[in-house]
């Protein structure tokens, strides 16, 4: 027979949980967004000109509709991540006036007011949930040719675009009409999605430093816990849970034997692996479009 935990002993168990909860939501939804980037580059293997190969197939689906569903996915996929993230980030911090906190909102925050590509990027996400087809796709020398047609974004007429949106679309069609007025105002297809990709990758890296903390103090909390109750613990089919009541309802945590701040750590490494190979591969990629 267990001890069911009640009180304040409950409290921290729910703390526990709520925090390594929101912990590994955020890493379940990393892994969609780096899923979906591998789609992303499969379904639409588009060269550094952004030229389709030849022969391109799109399993019988027009090639607008494979490219465009392709993105939607991407790009919410990663807006639902750096949501969530902003959103546990609230939770964790608490008001927090420590320097690796503000350092974390300080990113998104420069990049959003820069009014570059994260902003296009993010904001793209909206109208694309909301049907809107914004890559286009031309033919050039008999190849097809995958782009974002800024002058077609501007003028969504069945969707009122957020007013940064706007404004980035704006400055970037004057800045392109400048330096050539009889060329269309197309942004990069391939590059775009890679640069994106960096920024977020590093923003999750940043999101992995702020989180230890809070994850080492609540785990330091209940390992505490947890030796002063001794028999609150119970095994069933090998995993350790703990039970605690929350009112009249009887919650069960499980896996209270498995460390987040370690799972953290090996999680934090492989990411800024991953980041530091992206980085590498916008750079080269940078220097190959100039």
């Amino acid at each position: 027979m267990i001890e069911y935990l009640e009180g304040d002993s409950a409290t921290k168990v729910k703390e526990y949980d709520g925090v390594v909860r929101s912990f590994w939501e955020v890493n379940q939804l990393y892994e969609q967004f780096r899923w979906n980037y591998g789609e992303l580059r499969r379904l639409v293997p588009c060269d550094r000109s952004d030229f389709l190969p030849d022969g391109f197939t799109s399993g019988g689906f027009g090639e607008r509709t494979v490219v465009n569903a392709a993105f939607g996915n991407y790009v919410s996929a990663a807006r639902g991540l750096v949501d969530r993230m902003q959103a546990v980030m609230r939770v964790y911090d608490r008001g927090s006036e420590k320097e690796l906190y503000k350092k974390y909102w300080k990113l998104p925050s420069a990049w959003y007011d820069r009014g570059g590509l994260y902003v296009f990027m993010y904001e793209i996400r909206n109208p694309v949930q909301h049907g809107q087809t914004v890559v286009s796709l031309v033919r050039e020398n008999g190849l097809i040719r995958v782009r974002f047609d800024l002058d077609q974004i501007a003028d969504l007429r069945d969707y009122n675009t957020s007013p940064k949106l706007r404004a980035f679309l704006s400055k970037s069609i004057s800045i392109m009409k400048e330096r050539d007025s009889s060329g269309c105002s197309y942004l990069c297809f391939r590059y775009t999605n890679m640069k994106y990709q960096e920024l977020v990758l590093k923003l999750f890296c940043h999101f992995l430093d702020c989180a230890e903390p809070r994850i080492r103090a609540v785990r330091r909390d209940m390992k505490k816990l947890l030796s002063q109750h001794g028999k609150a613990v119970g095994k069933l089919g090998g995993i350790s849970f703990v039970a605690y009541r929350d009112g009249d309802i009887t919650h069960v945590f499980n896996e209270v034997d498995v460390d987040p701040v370690k799972d953290l750590k090996d999680i934090r490494r492989k990411a800024q692996k991953h980041l530091k190979d992206v980085q590498n591969a916008v750079t080269a990629e940078r220097r190959s479009i100039r």
